[in-house]
């Protein structure tokens, strides 16, 4: 037993093994949203013209073959899984190197673990995987020549104090550690995407619960997105008029994004008009999303709009862009799941919407009054309209609105909004009867009459701090 020593293979398996599942940890558990990300932004397709294409760019190959492998990040468990196994084929190349010149390896097998840290630590941001697959071939080819050109092992000795198994662990460990750091904790901004990337996914599964849990007051304080996207689940919920002010909200412009084209913007604009079931908008920007994709579409493009022509029974667009997705290898089993709802609208008539003049301005707020009129029951154009007015603390308009939109909103007794009736008790400071015929929580009242104090005797921070959640301290 003193003598024991591990075979060799056995003591590469081990650090391949152990490499492999360290970084899978990492990659599922702090990047699982990008690597879903990674997908969406993606394609990849088995039709002739999309390989002929490839060929023409002089890394067209190498995309080719990386987004054949980042289709399989659909599944994050897998997702994770590649992104692992790339660093550990790079260490088991290097391995093939160090067994081939040193004497003793199995205690210098630590050497071939020196190029992961280097590695990884671009590798987050390699959104078509051409820098990976290079550093492969470069690590295949190296490995072949050395086994190849070196037939008989180099005695390479190096010292004991080198070649023993406390400086081997120590090393592993040091590499390891180093590995981790570059992965995971050296850019912050990876995990800032991240969590977009989670509040983009729980968007789109319409998990608005889920997606404040993540998208917090104080995350929104500094973050547009993580501002924008808890909006729009508070529109959802019909929330949006009781807790909008807690996400610093300053203007209507933090409910959508106005005037930038980032792909991750235009995204976020579409789930907003797809909340606002206006498909033409949603289709807009999605292609404008999609122009500025690697590969001139991809799958989140390609997917929202067979879904939002699904919806809006468009049988032959709908058919079109899911036969491009079935010639995808693993978008063939989303595509044969909504097969049903396809043959479904095939001989129906298209719920196309009316385009008029009414969508020619880029100002939400008009879009979403026009739509209102056309939709007087939608509660969503009713808070988008009167919350975006209080967003700009332009109460007379908001009064002129709410007289409006109250007539089908809040005609049976209905609850009115907190927001509502703190604008209508500040309007009412100059114009008492505006608060006749509706119904105002005595609290409210009660606490008005502070607000009213505080503010005539110039102690208007006191309200802030008083009454922080209020369209009141929003005013002031």
């Amino acid at each position: 037993m003193k003598n024991f020593k591990l075979p060799l293979y056995v003591h590469v398996c081990l650090y391949a093994v152990t490499m492999f599942v360290a970084l899978w940890c990492m990659w599922y558990f702090c990047y699982r949203h990008s690597l879903m990300w990674l997908e969406g932004f993606s394609f990849f397709s088995t039709l002739p013209d999309v390989l002929s294409l490839a060929t023409e760019l002089p890394d067209g190959i190498l995309k080719y073959a990386g987004a054949f492998l980042l289709q399989f990040c659909y599944y994050p468990v897998v997702g994770a899984a590649l992104q692992a196994l790339f660093a550990v084929v790079i260490m088991l190349c290097a391995m093939v190197v160090v067994i081939r010149l040193f004497d003793n390896p199995s205690h210098l097998l630590w050497l071939a673990a020196l190029p992961v840290p280097f590695f990884v630590e671009g590798q987050y941001w390699d959104y078509t995987l051409t820098r990976t697959l290079t550093w492969i071939i470069l690590s295949v080819v190296i490995a072949v020549v050395v086994y190849v050109t070196i037939w008989k092992r180099k005695v390479i000795h190096l010292s004991s104090y080198i070649a023993n198994v406390v400086v081997e662990i120590a090393a592993s460990i040091v590499i390891s550690g180093f590995s981790v750091y570059n992965l995971c904790y050296k850019d912050a901004s990876c995990r800032e995407y991240d969590q977009i990337w989670e509040m983009e996914h729980l968007a789109d599964a319409r998990q608005w619960d889920a997606l404040l849990d993540v998208a917090t007051p104080d995350k929104a304080q500094e973050n547009s997105f993580c501002r924008r996207y808890a909006l729009l689940a508070l529109l959802e919920k019909g929330m949006l008029a009781e807790s909008m002010f807690q996400f610093n909200v300053t203007s209507t412009n933090d409910f959508w994004f106005k005037d930038r084209e980032e792909p991750m913007c235009r995204n976020y604009n579409a789930m907003l008009f797809r909340s606002l079931g206006m498909s033409n908008e949603v289709i807009h920007n999605t292609f404008q999303q999609q122009l500025q994709s690697e590969f001139g579409v991809s799958f989140t493009v390609l997917r929202r709009l067979v879904e939002t022509n699904l919806d809006a029974k468009n049988y032959a667009l709908a058919k079109k862009y899911m036969d491009i997705l079935s010639h995808s290898t693993v978008m063939k089993h989303w595509v044969d799941e909504r097969k049903p709802q396809l043959e479904a609208i095939k001989n129906v008539k298209p719920a196309l919407e009316t385009k008029g003049g009414q969508f020619e301005s880029l100002d939400l707020m008009v879009v979403a009054s026009e739509m209102f009129n056309l939709h007087p029951h939608n509660r969503k154009y009713a808070d988008m309209v009167l919350c975006g007015m209080l967003a700009e603390k332009n109460c007379k308009d908001f009064y002129l609105a709410f007289r409006l939109i109250a007539e089908t909103q809040y005609a049976h007794g209905e609850h009115i909004p907190r927001y509502y009736q703190e604008a209508l008790l500040l309007i009412s400071v100059n114009t008492p009867k505006v608060l006749e015929g509706y119904s105002i929580d005595s609290d409210l009242r009660r606490d008005f009459q502070n607000v009213v104090k505080l503010v005539r005797n110039g102690e208007k921070a006191q309200v802030r701090s008083l009454y922080p959640n209020t369209f009141w301290a929003y005013y002031f």
